[in-house]
């Protein structure tokens, strides 16, 4: 059996079950309490450290997924 089949019918009883209703799931004072103040996007990202990325961490990611996938297929096989 192919992993997308098991997949399938593993997903088949999942999309049959009737789920609650929201209003059963949130409490009365959750539904009651204000939102929250929303942020600037801006204030939160200034305070990350800058260069958290050297130039050459995109390459040796690729190299590193080329090599789970070299893997990966062999143990498929």
């Amino acid at each position: 059996m192919s992993p997308r089949t098991l997949a399938l019918l593993l997903l088949i009883p999942a999309a049959c079950t009737e789920l609650p209703p929201v209003e059963q799931t949130v409490s009365a004072e959750a539904q009651a309490a204000p939102y929250p103040d929303l942020a600037p996007t801006a204030s939160l990202t200034d305070a990350l450290p800058e260069g958290r990325i050297a130039p050459g961490d995109a390459a040796a990611l690729g190299a590193r997924g080329d090599a789970l996938r070299r893997k990966a297929a062999a143990a498929g096989s």
